[in-house]
């Protein structure tokens, strides 16, 4: 029988007393924790569903961001195509004012995780289309020709396509997670949308003020279908789908359809019918441009206020469900108190006698302070007890202090005092295979040269130096280990893929931007390729294989960067 529930045979009523109290005491933690996980667990997984809700809000708002930009690019570079000379220089800024804003949301996206190659297709026909518009732009206004703005504005148009691929990927993102959003991710396409085809249907009457042409048949025809989709867009977007209560929203789609349903597409219509046969147009390119973009202004802030509602709701939602959290958790901690100090009650004032000698043994077991003290009044044998147990703990401290000295110099790298690989290999391996791990590879870029140019004890110096960058980096959270050489690992054992890339980014900007003092007194920058790999029900040997390739082709891609390697569904 355990040494804890033995009874002293001398006293018969106290094995009954005993039990009587213990089982009421387990009772009481039973009940605590059946109410502690059901209420807890609820306000954890409410919070969690909450806070992801929201971070989909936003990352959703950013998109939508950078597809409004992309669209309103065209403004400008409608106005420099035709612009005349006296105002070209004053409409290239405007348009670079505005390329820039587009090429900051795009590496907003960058951060946000977005896959790398939709971007990178975006950011390619961006920049085709860009160098037809400045092509243009140079030429004179007499000298440029029909085709050319024709086929400069479709290329900003196919730019604008390819961003679909962004946001229709980032919504299947939002319903796999909560399908219940479907209604939120419809209408912020639909706002998107809107204005995307009101920007077209005025361009389809560049390329001929430009030139001085006559409307042809394709741009009627094209004009026709963006103005049937525009329309049908806005019976989509009718007066039901504001948020409700959203008086905001709903006053500035009144205004929207008096301004732009109205004037803007009467606007159209005047400059077709004036100048769709003999190519006289009322109005040239630029001021068309300015009185257009003016009348579609309200589209936009229709989509703004509409998704900063959407944001502020799910914010508060957030903001709610953490308030609950604490409320509950703070409750179940008093709970829990209470039923801790009647334990410790029965501990300390009926069970002490007969339960610190077994509590200190355990304690030993478990390689802790046996923190075993005689108090006055313990019988003689309970304080020889006490001896022999204090005897037994200096031994066992004498072992494990002997013990630990050799495991750490058996699992320390000693120049960076991080793990060596065997010993990180080996933490690998106590974690289920069915459990999410993520392994961060960092490979120190030119590390060679460094130690040919400064020496190898200047070289351990830069080894020590990324050492205590990763340890501040990780945190924590992760578990460092220098694999041989110039390169390091990172075991992440918890969050996802995305999160892991996350930390591997910003892990490479934290040593790229901190340079090191060189022994000839000058500033080094020292750089890391980083590759990325892991997930759960994946093997330590595949994970490590995956990041070993990811890091290739890091440094196959020029060093300094990031690389993922995402299994294939």
């Amino acid at each position: 029988m355990p040494l804890g529930f033995h009874a002293d045979t001398n006293t018969g009523r106290l094995g009954g007393l005993r039990g009587r109290l213990w089982c009421m005491a387990l009772l009481a933690i039973v009940c605590t924790l059946l109410l502690a996980t059901s209420t807890i667990s609820a306000s954890v997984e409410a919070f969690r569903k909450a806070r992801a809700g929201a971070e989909n809000m936003r990352q959703f708002t950013a998109i939508f961001d950078a597809a409004i930009l992309i669209s309103a690019e065209r403004g400008p570079a409608n106005s420099l195509m035709t612009a005349s000379e006296p105002d070209r220089i004053e409409a290239r800024r405007k348009w670079h004012d505005f390329v820039e804003d587009t090429d900051a949301a795009l590496d907003e996206l960058v951060r946000r995780d977005i896959p790398d190659a939709m971007i990178d297709d975006v950011r390619s026909r961006l920049a085709a289309a860009r160098a037809l518009i400045t092509a243009i732009g140079l030429q004179r206004r007499t000298g440029r020709r029909y085709e050319e703005i024709r086929t400069a504005i479709g290329a900003m148009f196919v730019a604008r396509d390819s961003y679909r691929a962004i946001i229709e990927w980032q919504s299947g993102e939002i319903l796999k997670q909560d399908p219940d959003l479907a209604a939120i991710v419809v209408q912020g396409i639909a706002l998107s949308d809107l204005r995307e085809y009101a920007g077209r249907l005025g361009s389809y009457l560049i390329a001929p003020m430009a030139a001085g042409t006559a409307v042809t048949p394709q741009d009627i025809a094209a004009s026709s279908a963006a103005r049937g989709r525009l329309l049908e867009v806005w019976d989509l977007l009718g007066p039901s789908f504001a948020l409700p209560g959203s008086a905001p929203i709903r006053l500035k789609r009144q205004e929207a359809e008096e301004t732009f349903m109205r004037q803007g597409l009467a606007l159209i219509d005047q400059q077709m019918a004036i100048g769709g046969r003999t190519g006289q147009f009322s109005l040239d390119g630029v001021n068309f441009t300015q009185r257009y973009v003016a009348l579609m202004q309200p589209l936009g802030e229709m989509r703004n206020i509409y998704l900063t509602g959407i944001v502020d709701q799910f914010e508060t939602g957030e903001r709610e469900a953490l308030f609950a959290l604490y409320r509950n958790g703070l409750t179940t901690v008093v709970l829990l108190m209470l039923v801790l100090g009647l334990v410790a009650a029965v501990q300390i004032y009926i069970l002490r006698p007969l339960l610190k000698g077994a509590q200190a043994v355990i304690a030993l077991a478990d390689e802790r302070p046996a923190g075993l003290v005689s108090a006055p009044g313990e019988v003689r044998e309970i304080r020889r007890l006490y001896g022999a147990i204090g005897i037994l703990a200096q031994r066992l401290d004498e072992r494990a202090l002997l013990t630990r000295q050799l495991e750490t110099l058996a699992a320390t790298d000693g120049l960076t005092g991080l793990f060596n690989r065997r010993a990180l290999e080996q933490h690998a391996a106590t974690v289920a295979v069915d459990g999410a791990r993520y392994l961060i590879l960092l490979d120190i870029d030119h590390f060679k040269s460094i130690n040919d140019r400064y020496g190898h004890p200047f070289g351990d110096t830069v080894l020590r130096a990324i050492a205590d960058l990763m340890r501040h980096s990780a945190g924590p959270s992760g578990h460092l280990a220098r694999f041989g050489g110039e390169e390091f690992a990172l075991l992440l054992e918890s969050g996802s893929l995305a999160e892991a890339a996350c930390a591997a980014r910003k892990l490479r900007k934290v040593i790229e931007n901190c340079p090191l003092k060189a022994p000839d007194g000058g500033k080094l920058t020292v750089t890391a390729s980083l590759g990325v790999a892991g997930g759960a029900h994946q093997t330590w040997s595949d994970i490590l294989v995956h990041a070993d390739a990811a890091l290739y082709r890091a440094k196959d891609a020029g060093r300094n960067r990031v690389r993922v390697f995402r299994t294939p569904v």
